[in-house]
C-alpha cells in the first residue's frame, strides 16, 4: 500500500513538469517531447495556420525580441512623416545613458551623428539597447511635440496601441529594447501576430536577414561600426566549435534575459511554404545557449516535411452533383437533368498533414458549398465541356477552395422561340346549316379555288369555307375526308420544331404560326398525303405528354414521315396546306382544274359542232355543183 502511495504520488508531482503540446487538430504523440523549450509556436506564414504548439498562450517575457515591434512602429512613424531612413540625426546624452553593465550595446556615444538606418542595423542584428532608445526618441519626436524626458513613454504608448491594432491582446510593452520589467509581458502566440506583420515590411527583412553589415565612420567613430548578426541561423559567431547556419532561415532576432531565458524569432522559407518560429523561455546557462538554434532547425525540418500542398484529389471528395438544365430538348432522354464533374485537378490546400488528417479520415467534413449559375441548354455542344457553376471546398471557415463545375454530357436545348400565332381568318358568327354532304380530300399542283383548297382552323376545327356550307375535316375509319358536319373528332395540330442538334419533334399547339409545319391529328391518327380509296389515307401515332416550361403538354417523337407533314401558308381568310409540292383540297369541285377541263370540254364541243357544220356546208355545195353539170348536159 504504500509502495502504491509513493508511486502515485511521484506521478502527481512530475505531470505539472510535463509540456503541454498540441501540433495537430487530430490526436498523435508529441514529435518534440523531448525539448525543454517551455513555449513554442511554429505556424505557416501567410494564413497562420498552427503546425506545432506548446504553451502559446502562456505568459512570457520577450526580452530583446521585443527590438522588432520596435522598429515595426518606429519604420511606420517615419513613412507616415514622410522621413528618409537615410536621414542622419545628432543624438542626445539620454539615448546613450541609463545602461546596466550587462546591457547589449551598439556603442553609440552623446551627439554622434548617425543615420536613421545605420541605428535600425545597430538595433537588430547587434541587439543594441542603445539603437534602441536613440531609434524610439527619434521615432517620438517625428510623431509629436514630446520632450527629451517623455519621448520614451509616447514610444512605448505607440507600441502598445500597435499590438492592439495586430490583435496581441496578451501583450504589454514597458521598455523599447526588452530589458526585463514586470509589466513587460507577451505570449509566444502573440509574437507570432508580430512576426507575420513584420514579415510584410522589406525594410526590417533586410535587416534581420543580414549577416554582417558595416556602418560607415561618423564624427564620433571614424572607424565606423562592424556589425554581426546575433542569429545564430544567419551568421555563426567566432569560437563556436559547431555551425548553426540554417540555410532556409531568412531572418530572425534573438533576446536573453535571466528572467526571460533564451529566446529566438525566426522565419524559414522552403520553395514557396514560409514557416514562423517563436521559441520562449528556454534555461538561461552558459551550457544551453546554443539549444534554441538547434531546436529551431529541427522543428522546421518537420514542419516542411508536414507542410506542403495536398492535392484535392488525395482526399476522396465529392465531386459529382446532379443539376437540372433549363431548356432541355423535349427529345432528352433524362429531361435535362445531368450530372455536373467538379474540376479539382491541379487544386491543393496547403497545410501540416497531421492538421488535416481528419479530413482525410472523413471526407464529408469539408464543408462544400455549390454556386450554380443559370444552367441552360443547350450543353456541351461540341463537347466543350460548359462551365455550369462552382463548388467551394472550406477547410477552413472562411478560405475556400474553388473548383469549377462542368456538365458531363451533352443536352440539346428546345427552340427559344414562342409561337406567334396568326389569326387572319374570318370567321362567321354562326356556322351555315350542317348538310349530310361530304367530298373525298386530293392533292393537286395549284391551290386551286379558296372554297376547296383554302383551309380555316378554329375552336378544333380544320374546314374549308364557302358561301353556303362548311366542309370539315373528317376521320372515319382511318381515312380523312370533309364532311358537312363536324363529329369527325377534335383536330390537334402539331407543330415541327427541331432542337439545338437539329432533331426534330412536334409539339401540340393551339393556333397556327404561318409558314410553319404542323401534323394534322384527329384521334391518335395523322393525315398523311397517301391516296386510298379516292382520299387521304391516316397513319396512327403516338403522342406522349410532356412538362415544357413547367407546363404539360402532348408532343410526338417518333413514327413520323414525309408524308405526313404539312406547311401551312397564309392566304386570305385561311391557310393553303401542301405536302410537299401538293396542295390539300376537298375533291368536290377541282378549282382551275374543274374549270379547265368544263373550258377543255366546251372547246371540244365547239370543234365538233363547226366540224358537223362544215361537213354538211360541203355536202350541201357538192350537190348543187352536180345538179349543174346535170341541167349543163341538156342544153
Amino acid at each position: 500500500m504504500k509502495r502504491f502511495l509513493y508511486f502515485f504520488l511521484c506521478i502527481a508531482m512530475l505531470i505539472p513538469l510535463v509540456p503541454s503540446a498540441a501540433f495537430a487538430a487530430g490526436s498523435g504523440s508529441d514529435p518534440f517531447a523531448d525539448v525543454t523549450t517551455p513555449n513554442l509556436l511554429l505556424i505557416e506564414a501567410d494564413g497562420g495556420e498552427v503546425l506545432y504548439e506548446r504553451n502559446a498562450d502562456e505568459k512570457a517575457y520577450p526580452a530583446s525580441t521585443t527590438k522588432l515591434m520596435t522598429a515595426l512602429v518606429a519604420l511606420e512613424v517615419f513613412k507616415n512623416k514622410g522621413v528618409s531612413l537615410d536621414t542622419e540625426v545628432t543624438l542626445g546624452w539620454r539615448p546613450v545613458v541609463g545602461f546596466t553593465s550587462n546591457s547589449s550595446l551598439m556603442g553609440l556615444e552623446a551627439y554622434e551623428v548617425i543615420s536613421l538606418r545605420n541605428l535600425l542595423y545597430g538595433m537588430l542584428m547587434h541587439s543594441g539597447n542603445d539603437a534602441a532608445k536613440a531609434l524610439a526618441m527619434e521615432a517620438a519626436f517625428a510623431d509629436s511635440d514630446a520632450s527629451a524626458e517623455s519621448a520614451v513613454s509616447a514610444f512605448l504608448e505607440l507600441m502598445n496601441n500597435k499590438a492592439k491594432e495586430l490583435g496581441m491582446n496578451s501583450t504589454h510593452f514597458a521598455t523599447v529594447d526588452g530589458r526585463h520589467n514586470e509589466e513587460h509581458y507577451t505570449t509566444a502566440r502573440d509574437f507570432g501576430i508580430l512576426m507575420r506583420e513584420v514579415l510584410k515590411n522589406p525594410e526590417i527583412m533586410a535587416v534581420i536577414g543580414t549577416a554582417v553589415y558595416d556602418v560607415p565612420p561618423t564624427n564620433i567613430h571614424p572607424e565606423g561600426f562592424h556589425l554581426e548578426n546575433t542569429n545564430k541561423l544567419i551568421r555563426d559567431k567566432a569560437g563556436d566549435s559547431e555551425s548553426f547556419i540554417y540555410n532556409k532561415c531568412i531572418g530572425g532576432k534573438t533576446g536573453e534575459t535571466n528572467e526571460a531565458g533564451y529566446c529566438l524569432m525566426s522565419c524559414a522559407q522552403n520553395n514557396d511554404v514560409r514557416l514562423i518560429l517563436v521559441q520562449f523561455g528556454d534555461e538561461h546557462s552558459p551550457t544551453n545557449s546554443n539549444n534554441r538554434y538547434r531546436v529551431a532547425k529541427r522543428l522546421y525540418e518537420w514542419g516542411f516535411q508536414n507542410y506542403r500542398d495536398f492535392q484535392l484529389s488525395e482526399f476522396g471528395l465529392q465531386t459529382r452533383f446532379e443539376l437540372q438544365a433549363e431548356n432541355a430538348s423535349p427529345l432528352d432522354p433524362e429531361g435535362g437533368a445531368f450530372i455536373a464533374e467538379a474540376d479539382i485537378s491541379g487544386l491543393s490546400v496547403k497545410g501540416a498533414r497531421s492538421n488535416l488528417q481528419h479530413f482525410f479520415d472523413d471526407p464529408s467534413s469539408v464543408r462544400i458549398e455549390l454556386r450554380i449559375q443559370n444552367v441552360r441548354a443547350p450543353l456541351n455542344a461540341d463537347n466543350k465541356k460548359d462551365i455550369v457553376g462552382e463548388v467551394d471546398y472550406y477547410f477552413t471557415s472562411d478560405k475556400p477552395i474553388t473548383a469549377k463545375l462542368l456538365c458531363t454530357r451533352v443536352i440539346a436545348g428546345a427552340p427559344n422561340i414562342e409561337p406567334e400565332i396568326h389569326d387572319g381568318s374570318i370567321i362567321p358568327d354562326t356556322a351555315p346549316r350542317a348538310s349530310s354532304k361530304y367530298s373525298n380530300l386530293g392533292l393537286q399542283r395549284t391551290a386551286g379555288a379558296a372554297q376547296y383548297s383554302v383551309w380555316t382552323y378554329y375552336d378544333g376545327a380544320l374546314y374549308t369555307q364557302g358561301k353556303a356550307e362548311w366542309l370539315y375535316l373528317y376521320l372515319s375509319e382511318k381515312l380523312f375526308r370533309a364532311n358537312g358536319t363536324n363529329d369527325g373528332g377534335s383536330v390537334e395540330l402539331y407543330q415541327r420544331l427541331f432542337d439545338s442538334q437539329g432533331s426534330a419533334y412536334y409539339i401540340l399547339r393551339e393556333g397556327i404560326s404561318d409558314q410553319e409545319s404542323y401534323l394534322i391529328v384527329v384521334d391518335g391518327i395523322a393525315l398523311s398525303s397517301t391516296p386510298k380509296d379516292g382520299t387521304l389515307a391516316g397513319i396512327p401515332i403516338e403522342t406522349k405528354t410532356v412538362t415544357i416550361d413547367g407546363r404539360e403538354t402532348k408532343m410526338i417523337t417518333d413514327g413520323v414521315d414525309d408524308s405526313m407533314i404539312w406547311f401551312f401558308e397564309n392566304h386570305e381568310h385561311g391557310y393553303h396546306i401542301r405536302n410537299g409540292s401538293y396542295y390539300l383540297c376537298r375533291s368536290a369541285g377541282s378549282g382551275v382544274l374543274f374549270w379547265v377541263l368544263i373550258v377543255v370540254l366546251l372547246l371540244l364541243a365547239v370543234i365538233i359542232i363547226r366540224g358537223i357544220i362544215l361537213r354538211k356546208s360541203r355536202r350541201r355545195r357538192s350537190r348543187r355543183r352536180s345538179a349543174n353539170r346535170y341541167r349543163a348536159s341538156f342544153r
